[in-house]
């Protein structure tokens, strides 16, 4: 069963799905919910401050991608909220749902082709909701 060293964040869950390894999703949960309170507490702070370490500030497309492998739909959401703040910081012209079609298409990439159908099923719903445009 693959196990997550939490000092790389969420790369080595790619790499493992990349490879074809067993993700622990409890494990992948836990880790989730510890690095959204990392990211949470990072935008509370001005953009100035937001440092770039990501053992201190997840990368938000991560996790946007670990809640859509998680199924779970109150943690993309979340996570959407949370790309929401950064791409309208970035004020690069990109629009959210732009956004999330290219965090999910990267996703597809990499998982089973067994598992892309539910994860697309899941991309269309939170692109289609109201609230992530």
């Amino acid at each position: 069963m693959y196990r997550m060293v939490w000092r790389s964040m969420f790369q080595q869950v790619f790499t493992a799905l990349e490879q074809g390894e067993q993700i622990d999703l409890d494990l992948l949960a836990r880790h989730f919910d510890l690095a959204m309170t990392k990211k949470l507490g990072v935008i509370k702070l001005p953009p100035a401050f937001w440092m770039q370490d990501t053992k201190i500030n997840p990368r938000a497309d991560h996790l946007l991608q670990v809640a859509l492998l998680l199924g779970d739909r109150e943690r993309c959401d979340m996570a959407v909220s949370v790309l929401a703040v950064e791409t309208a910081e970035q004020k690069n012209g990109q629009a959210l749902d732009q956004v999330i079609s290219s965090i999910l298409a990267d996703l597809l990439t990499r998982v089973p082709s067994a598992d892309k159908a539910q994860l697309a099923a899941l991309g269309r719903i939170l692109l289609n909701d109201p609230s992530t445009s």
